[in-house]
């Protein structure tokens, strides 16, 4: 399947998915319940929650993706994903301004494990704020993310779900057969910040149909050098910028030796929104597909 049509049936299975979360009658179950967050941390819930504060923009985004944007009291200043979050009142995410917090008197915190931190989520626990922590280790983590907090919000986290997941699975099917070009992601091309081979960043390069060479690091995160990538030799290097006008000649000024390498040989430098790749949210999946049509564009040609 090719990268657009890819893209939307996503968006489309998408838009599905709000329009049967916004329009279900059935009276939301109220229940005391016991539930246990990625952190291992338990707290008494009364379900579904009333209002919640996102501390992180990717659970923002998730709120929105299954319904629940009515649940959200105020926008952080990271939140900028759909448009019309900032039209919530404000209050400061990062570090957590525990005043405004207070005063918005939410009954639950979304958190995630990867940037948020237990000892402000401890401080919260004393105000009697609890705070609920996502973690996102690989891709199945953020369909599964959508259930959980459509159970936390008495929303149907299903649609939207279903739709992330058929996206990543019709990728992997029109990959799957194809060669797998040797594929470097980086987070901007000035320092190299990259993904390690534990994150879902880079198993969303393997998914997409490349080899991604900083599997070569443990862990989630990597830095590497001009010399790393002189000796691996990428054939597709892919980075997240917000560049509009982002050029690779801009990133071969700032890395000379790279000219020799096949992905600037062959003008198989991209670049991509950060939003799509680095916030493991419902948008992972149109970055998905965009990745696969860098990596593979005999996809595009399909058509």
């Amino acid at each position: 399947m090719a990268r657009s049509n890819l893209i939307l049936l996503f968006l489309a299975v998408m838009a599905f998915g709000f329009a049967a979360c916004q329009t279900a009658e059935s009276p939301p179950l109220v229940d005391e319940v016991v539930v246990t967050d990625a952190s291992g941390r338990s707290m008494s819930l009364v379900l579904p929650v009333g209002g919640v504060l996102s501390l992180a923009p990717n659970l923002t985004e998730i709120a929105y993706a299954i319904g629940g944007s009515e649940h959200l009291l105020a926008a952080s200043q990271a939140d900028t994903f759909p448009p019309e979050v900032r039209e919530l009142p404000a209050f400061t995410s990062f570090p957590p301004d525990h005043e405004r917090i207070v005063e918005l008197n939410p009954d639950l915190l979304f958190a995630t494990a990867d940037i948020n931190s237990p000892h402000d989520a401890d401080a919260l626990a004393h105000l009697g704020i609890p705070t609920y922590f996502f973690s996102f280790g690989d891709i199945a983590s953020i369909p599964a993310a959508m259930r959980q907090m459509g159970s936390l919000l008495g929303t149907d986290g299903e649609p939207a779900a279903r739709a992330f997941e058929a996206t990543v699975n019709d990728v992997i099917a029109a990959t799957e057969s194809l060669p797998r070009p040797r594929t470097l992601l980086l987070i901007g091309d000035d320092v190299l910040y990259a993904f390690g081979r534990e994150s879902y960043a880079s198993e969303a390069i393997r998914a997409a149909g490349g080899e991604n060479l900083t599997d070569a690091f443990e862990g989630s995160a990597a830095v590497v050098s001009d010399e790393f990538v002189l000796d691996v030799q990428p054939e597709v290097i892919i980075i997240l910028t917000d560049e509009e006008t982002f050029t690779a000649n801009e990133t071969l000024q700032k890395h000379p030796t790279w000219s020799i390498i096949p992905a600037v040989r062959n003008g198989r430098v991209y670049a991509i929104h950060p939003d799509l790749l680095s916030r493991p949210g419902p948008r992972l999946a149109v970055g998905l597909a965009q990745v696969a049509g860098f990596i593979h564009p005999e996809l595009s040609e399909s058509e």
